[in-house]
């Protein structure tokens, strides 16, 4: 289920770890840390989908305690119910597969009870929100993911205390909230599917040819690491390698990696990506001094015969 953009960024974070560490992760070490952060990035997917339920449920029990005061109002009684039987809330609460997975992954236990009706009072105030609830007329399926989506990614990404519960239960939070959201946009956009797909949308593991990337990745930009800046400090102009920010570098040697020993992934694919990773986790101007870097190593290479691609690689 993981993107290969999230496998990407998980890879960039382990380089980064890897060279800040004065050499005490070697390359063992770092791949058994790329599959523990990927690991993370997924139950931090599955706990996000999971505390959307529980805060469904409190319109629910909200729902149950007004219907039985003593002296229900017309209010009370007409309390609105569309976020507690979204489609999208009832797939999840009834699918075996994905429930299986939070009990596996000990993430039942992460809620905080006391914390969820409190953001579950400021989800009433979101101002989408309140325009679903209150929408009279029947709403189609689109209506019901789109707020699904707006208060993964408007609402409780943008929730201090939100925010602060996930680093207290998962550590790699801020690392992963990008990967997290784009799962979340995923899934919820593909709801509902067979249960022939539910291990692709909730599973933890990656397929073999998502590990052989990520592997792939890792272990070339780690090992390769002088033979890359050779390439590139020609290409500086009035720049020393030691100038260039540690997230610029990182990139542009990923990049090469995927030139050089993935032979299926297109070159543009390559540079593109990395330039979209560099407006989320680089300076303003990245984007462009990457893309000119990487201009000029991706013309070298090619005319030197460096770089070979088979397959779908070949595509221009």
């Amino acid at each position: 289920m993981l993107s290969r953009r999230g496998i990407r960024i998980k890879a960039m974070q382990v380089v980064y770890m890897v060279q800040q560490s004065g050499g005490t992760i070697n390359e063992v070490a770092a791949q058994r840390l790329l599959k523990q952060t990927i690991n993370n990035a997924f139950q931090s997917y599955l706990y996000c989908l999971h505390f959307i339920t529980q805060l469904a449920l409190q319109v629910d029990l909200e729902a149950h305690r007004r219907k039985n005061k003593y002296l229900p109002t017309e209010e009370d009684l007409n309390f609105p119910t569309k976020f507690f039987i979204n489609p999208v809330i009832t797939f999840l609460n009834t699918n075996q597969y994905f429930q299986s997975q939070l009990r596996k992954e000990k993430l039942l236990t992460l809620v905080d009870e006391e914390m969820i009706p409190v953001i579950y009072n400021q989800l009433k105030e979101f101002e989408p929100y309140k325009e679903y609830i209150t929408e009279d007329n029947a709403l189609d399926n689109k209506t019901h993911k789109t707020i699904i989506k707006k208060i993964m990614n408007e609402f409780l990404c943008m929730n201090e205390y939100f925010d602060q519960h996930m680093e207290d239960v998962i550590s790699t939070w801020a690392d992963d909230e990008f990967i997290v959201k784009s799962l979340v946009e995923d899934v919820v956009n593909e709801i509902p599917f067979s249960n022939l797909r539910d291990e692709r949308f909730f599973s933890l593991s990656l397929t073999a040819e998502e590990e052989e990337f990520a592997e792939t990745l890792l272990s070339k930009t780690i090992a390769e690491k002088e033979k890359y800046e050779s390439i590139i400090e020609p290409k500086l102009k009035n720049w020393e390698m030691d100038r260039i920010s540690i997230i610029d570098s990182i990139l542009m040697k990923m990049a090469i990696t995927e030139f050089l020993f993935l032979p299926t992934i297109p070159v543009k694919v390559s540079i593109n990506e990395y330039l979209d990773i560099s407006k989320l986790y680089s300076t303003p101007k990245s984007k462009e001094f990457i893309n000119g870097v990487l201009d000029k190593v991706m013309f070298e290479l090619k005319n030197n015969g460096g770089i070979i691609k088979t397959g779908r690689g070949l595509i221009e």
